[in-house]
Parts: structure tokens; sequence; C-alpha cells
């Protein structure tokens, strides 16, 4: 791997990181108008003079490192070969993946995803920081609390100060903050705006300035809403159809970070289908989850409606795809949109009953005429297995015989508890009483009025009516 060098010392911060980060280097070298090596400056050494005080714009000048004399002559992870018309750099490493990003940011990381993500970055030899606000609980994380390269620091990403505090010496964020879930958003619309969308814009705008890259925004494949009767698989540049609150904010924060994106900060936006499967951060809040909880304590599967089309992820599967963005070259994965699941986990919802009762013989599956759940969407997923080679490895099945045996083995005996649900935790909360706040009338407008859409919040717990991970 090669340090990127650079000819003009006036060349700015800004400018300066993004080169390295485009090389997934750790550092640059500055070279004279004759291509002599005049000065080395790592990324490290660029963000810490960002964090106290200079401008992107300042020239990386008044920030140098090590003389390139030394560097050449005793550090054994830097080597400058000067040649007669200029010089070569290169680094004595072969594993390009730890130099480029060793300290992840998970926002939301004690959530249902974020959980499971954590100890995925752990496994594969990160370090991890989490932000998270642990309106759920600490659950997720509390197990993970004495290991020597994981850190949590409980806020939200409403607060500069905190994200400040939260980003800095980190090479990367995962963005799984916010309100989760059509119902549970749709409990108070204006704090919803505030962690669903204020608080990305803010994160990401600090990140931008700090010149940290790499971004990748959890977003959700519920943006493509409502598709028509017979259409096919939808494609990540296909028409989006949002029917609720939540769907909205998430196209809100992706076209911010689309505007904000630029050679010094690449977000990648993940639109994740519909997660099931266990996790630290339990959810039966869940159609993939809630099913085979009612098939077991009740002996009966409910259906509302029953042609409605979901696609599925399980949640580990989910949690490979940050990993894979992170560890993928950054020109692969930059300003890009990735759905994440798989064709053959599209399914409607009679068909993912099918697929439960088969692992509960002994229960009945239950129609109901009413629809209490207006999306259907199907949606194509050749795009990240291209790029990625990313391919799921669990399916609805293999988690319904697995869910099964916890039950059997009286795990999660509790599962209708106020915890396992995003929907009943934010009702029961003080601050989450509902009001009559609408969204701010100085956000542009996301779609015309036909697509303002937002179906009745209902509580019951059908597990048709919920999506979304944390």
């Amino acid at each position: 791997m090669r340090w990127p060098v650079i000819t003009a010392e006036g060349t700015s911060i800004r400018d300066a990181v993004a080169r390295i980060d485009r090389s997934e280097g750790k550092g640059i070298v500055v070279v004279d108008e004759q291509r002599r090596p005049v000065s080395t400056v790592t990324s490290d050494r660029l963000r810490r003079e960002l964090y106290d005080g200079a401008t992107p714009e300042t020239p990386i000048s008044s920030v140098v490192d090590a003389p390139p004399e030394r560097l050449a002559n005793g550090d054994a992870s830097l080597d400058l070969d000067v040649a007669a018309g200029g010089i070569e750099t290169g680094m004595a490493t072969a594993d390009s993946r730890a130099d480029a990003v060793e300290t992840v940011l998970v926002v939301g990381g004690a959530g249902y995803v974020g959980s499971v993500l954590c100890r995925i970055l752990l496994e594969e030899g990160f370090a991890v920081r989490v932000l998270d606000p642990l309106m759920y609980g600490d659950a997720g994380v509390a197990a993970l609390a004495d290991h020597d390269r994981f850190t949590l620091h409980q806020g939200d990403a409403r607060s500069l100060e905190t994200v400040l505090d939260a980003i800095e010496g980190v090479d990367a964020v995962v963005h799984l903050g916010g309100i989760v879930g059509d119902p549970a958003t749709e409990l108070d619309p204006r704090k919803t705006l505030e962690y669903n969308l204020h608080s990305t814009r803010l994160l990401a705008s600090v990140c931008e300035y700090h010149q940290l890259n790499r971004f990748v925004f959890a977003s959700t494949c519920s943006v493509y809403g409502k598709s028509a009767t017979g259409a096919g698989r939808l494609a990540e540049d296909d028409a989006l159809n949002p029917v609720s609150l939540y769907a909205r904010m998430k196209i809100q924060s992706e076209r911010l970070l689309r505007d904000l994106a630029g050679e010094q900060f690449s977000p990648t936006i993940l639109r994740m289908a519909t997660v099931y499967g266990c996790s630290p951060r339990m959810r039966f809040d869940l159609v993939g989850n809630i099913l085979p909880a009612k098939a077991h304590e009740q002996g009966v599967i409910p259906v509302f409606g029953g042609d409605q089309y979901r696609p599925n992820v399980h949640v580990e599967d989910a949690a490979r795809a940050y990993v894979d963005c992170l560890t993928a070259p950054l020109e692969d994965v930059a300003g890009e949109v990735f759905n994440v699941g798989s064709n053959g986990q599209n399914y409607r919802i009679d068909e993912l009953a099918t697929v439960v009762a088969d692992a509960f013989p002994d229960a009945e599956i239950e129609y109901h005429e009413e629809q209490t759940d207006e999306r259907s969407y199907r949606v194509e997923f050749e795009k990240i297995r291209s790029a990625l080679e990313f391919e799921p490895e669990r399916t609805i099945r293999d988690h319904c015989l697995e869910l099964r045996e916890a039950f059997e083995n009286d795990g999660f005996s509790a599962h209708t508890a106020t915890r396992f649900s995003n929907y009943a935790t934010l009702e029961s909360a003080p601050s989450f009483e509902e009001t009559d706040a609408v969204i701010d009338e100085h956000e542009p407008p996301a779609f015309d009025d036909r697509d303002e859409r937002t179906p009745t919040p209902d509580a019951r717990s059908d597990g048709q009516q919920s999506t979304g991970m944390h």
C-alpha cells in the first residue's frame, strides 16, 4: 500500500485527508517542485489539528510530523525510495484493511442490529466505540463493558458536544441511531424529527468537517412503500413511495447525506430488508420474530391481509453488510446505495406464515381480512451481491428452528415484556408522551402531496406493523 505524494506544501488539510483516505493509507508525503521529500504527516495528526481548532482549509505545511530522513532511516513501517525522477512510497504491511479502518464508532450500537455488529467488529479485530442513549436499556452491550477494545458513550447524536467527544480518534462511523419502526416514530413526530433527521444532519456535518470519510448509514427498504400490484423487484434507482413517517425521515436523511458528499466525505447508504433473528437486544415487534413467538405461545400464527410482500434478512447477515462496507476499497462503496438482503427471502406475509408453521407444526395459521400495514414491496439485491460479494447465510426457517429450541428451553419466557418492543418501551417513557407536534414546516418537503400518506399507528402486536433494526 502506497502513501500518496503531494507536490504543493499549500495543500489543505481537507484535500490531504481525502487523498489519504482514497489511498487506504495512514499518511501523506509532501515533496517539493523537484519531487524531493520535504515532510510527512499522518491522517491522525491532521484530524487532531481539526479537533484542536484548525479549519479544513489550513495548509498542511503547518502540520508536519517527523522529517522524511528520520522515517526513511528509522521507521520500519514506511519505506521511502527516492529515485532520479521522484519518490516512491510504500507500506511494509499487507493488511491494508487494518491500516484504513481501526476504530469504528457505532451510533445506536446498543440496539438490535448494533449489538450484533459490535460483537462481529470486535471479533474482526476492530476497536469499537458506541454512542447510544440507552433508551431501551443496556442489555445489548452490558457484556462488552470489560472488553479492552470497547468503549460506551451514553448519549445521543442530537448534542454537538456529545458527537464531538464520540468521534474523536475514530476512523469510520456506522449510523444506526434513531427511533425505529412505523408505530414508534408516530408516537411523537417532533422527537422523531430530532432523533431521525436533525441528529443525522448534525452527525454527518461534524464527520464531514473533521474529514471522517467512511460513513455508513442505516436506511430501510420501507422507502419503497407500496409498490404497484405485479411490480417486479425494486432496485436502488427505482421510484420511492413511502407510506410512513419512519420511511420519509429515512429518505430525507439519504438526501442530506448525498448533499454533503464529496471527496472528503463519502457516505454509504444501506437500505435494510426487514430484519429478524436473535440479538443481545432482542425485539419481538418484528414480523420474523413475533410470528414464531405466537406460534409457540398461542399455537396461532396470525396473518392480517397476507398478500403484502416483504424482503427479509437475518440480523447477523445485516451486521455483516456493514462490516463489508467498512473493509471494501473506498471507491467501491463511496456514495453508493445498497439494498441489503437476498432475492430468495422476498416473501408474502402468508408465505412467511407457512415457513413458520412448518417449524411449529402444532400451530395453525389464522387469517384476518383486515390489513393493518399498507407496505408491500419486493426488492432486488443484485447490486450488493455483485459489488461486495454479499450473500446472506441465514434463512427464516433456520431462525424459526433456533427460536423454537430457545422457547423449549425457557428462553425468552417473557417475550411479551415491554422491553422487547420499541413502541411499548417508548409509549411507557414519560418523555415520549404523545403530542400534537407536526413536522417542522421549515423542513423542505420530501414528496408531492400524493406521497404524504401516513397510516395510523396500530399498537397491536400483530408483527406486521413494525419495521427497522435498532
